[in-house]
């Protein structure tokens, strides 16, 4: 955070110092650059304007004023060797040729005295468009489970929903045992992931279709939530290791055998398509985690990141409830706008390193660290309630007056959600999103919802602002 940025400080400050000192040795900068030797000296040396060894940066850092702004550099070697710093010290103790070469080497530091005392004013970083794509093939597997299991009856609809909320919590899992082993494809860990998604769509499938369909619905329901669950838990791995491209790949097929089945209801049709869900996209997985990786499969491995899943699990309830209160079109931009959601975190948390490295002061740090994770949020509701628009426009069965304020709140705090579960939040979070969907079981207004959520969201987030680590 500081090292490079100060030695950036140097170099952009000092080339016109040393152009005009090397006009007036009879020697152009133009010349330095193409021999990246400084004339007179003793050694070859490369002529950068922030080129100082280390121990002559302490030189630099304790010029007075009126030395720092020294008109040429033999006037500045006369201040130095006043201060006791001839030739020989010069020599032995901070790295230079002498005397006049240590004079020369911060003579082109003019301008730029005590520049390690500085902060970088580093550019606004650039925002992560391409991340947007994320946000659509998100739909992918739930589209094609969702026409799936439309023809396969009402017990098959509910173990849709199960597996689908099972996987929006779990691929937090994943993507927390993938980031565990960060250089290297964790496979064994991975491939854990999925036998446990699979194993827990199967028997939550099971159950709510026994306790909402009967015994007769029991194995179709274990059929349908095994196989969502495992495309779900597939497409964590294979997006958790950016692999969009087998991604989109691995659900083309699943996809448009939904859309025949669509088309022509039947139920073999159906059970074909529902096993291509399966098992494309988990052979997919399997074959990019064929690096074992030093992580075991094992429970340990697994246990660190159970917190975010039930994290995960807790906002899937609350937009399960949403979608029951509102129908599932006006939600229906959170799904697309999945990828926007990941490249506004991002977004701000890099806006937030770039305030940390040119902001001086916790009060002005957490000030412009305020305003950043607000209008990051704002600008999320504000792009989905767009969004909201647009689709209201095609024609889709939407109420604008109802739901466009839930929308646009509800996305706000979905933001200021995820930027706090980065901070370690986790716990709280869980507990708010547990709150609220039992509070819209309950009958909560949905607008109401969504303003009580972003508002229980303000108070950690100002106070995890003001740490200074939420800024790394």
């Amino acid at each position: 955070m500081t090292g490079g940025g100060r030695r950036e400080v140097l170099q952009a400050g000092a080339p016109s110092a040393g152009g005009e000192f090397g006009r007036q040795r009879g020697f152009s900068s133009q010349d330095v650059r193409e021999s990246g030797v400084r004339p007179g000296s003793s050694s070859p040396r490369l002529q950068l304007p922030g080129d100082l060894p280390e121990r002559l940066r302490e030189v630099d850092l304790k010029l007075a004023a009126e030395r720092s702004n020294a008109v040429d550099a033999e006037e500045l070697a006369a201040y130095l060797e006043a201060d006791g710093l001839g030739d020989e010290v010069l020599r032995d103790r901070y790295g230079t040729d002498g005397l006049f070469d240590a004079a020369e080497m911060l003579y082109r530091q003019k301008g730029t005295g005590r520049a390690l005392d500085r902060l970088t004013v580093p550019g606004a970083p650039p925002f992560p468009w391409r991340m947007l794509l994320r946000g659509p093939l998100y739909l992918l597997p739930g589209l094609a489970g969702l026409l799936i299991a439309r023809t396969l009856g009402p017990a098959a609809d509910h173990a849709f929903v199960l597996a689908a909320a099972f996987g929006w919590g779990w691929s937090m899992t994943v993507a927390g045992v993938r980031y565990a082993e960060p250089f290297s494809v964790p496979g064994r860990a991975l491939r854990l992931t999925l036998l446990v998604s699979a194993g827990a769509g199967l028997l939550g499938g099971g159950v709510i279709a026994a306790a909402l369909g009967g015994s007769g619905a029991v194995l179709t329901g274990a059929l349908v939530g095994g196989a969502v669950a495992l495309s779900s838990g597939a497409a964590g791995v294979l997006l958790s290791l950016g692999r969009l491209g087998q991604f989109a790949g691995a659900f083309a097929s699943p996809l448009l055998a939904a859309g025949i089945v669509m088309s022509l209801p039947s139920r073999p049709a159906a059970l074909a398509a529902l096993a291509l869900l399966a098992a494309v996209p988990a052979v997919a997985a399997l074959n990019v985690t064929r690096a074992r990786g030093s992580l075991n499969a094992a429970w340990a491995t697994l246990r660190p990141h159970l917190p975010h899943a039930v994290y995960g699990w807790t906002m899937a309830a609350a937009f399960v409830a949403l979608s029951a209160r509102l129908g599932i079109w006006p939600l229906l931009p959170v799904i697309l706008g999945a990828g926007l959601l990941e490249a506004g975190v991002w977004h701000v948390q890099e806006r937030l390193q770039t305030a940390a490295r040119s902001v001086r002061g916790l009060t002005q740090l957490r000030r412009v660290g305020l305003s950043t994770v607000l209008l990051g949020a704002a600008g999320y509701g504000a792009a989905l309630g767009a969004g909201l628009v647009a689709l209201a426009g095609f024609g889709l069965p939407i109420d604008l007056p109802a739901s466009l304020p839930t929308l646009a709140l509800y996305s706000a705090a979905l933001l200021l959600s995820s930027w706090l579960a980065n901070q370690g939040r986790t716990t709280f979070l869980t507990a708010v999103w547990a709150l609220g969907a039992a509070a819209l079981l309950l009958g909560l207004p949905p607008p109401l919802f969504a303003l009580l959520a972003v508002l229980a969201l303000l108070a950690p987030t100002l106070s995890t602002l003001s740490d200074p680590r939420s800024y790394r």
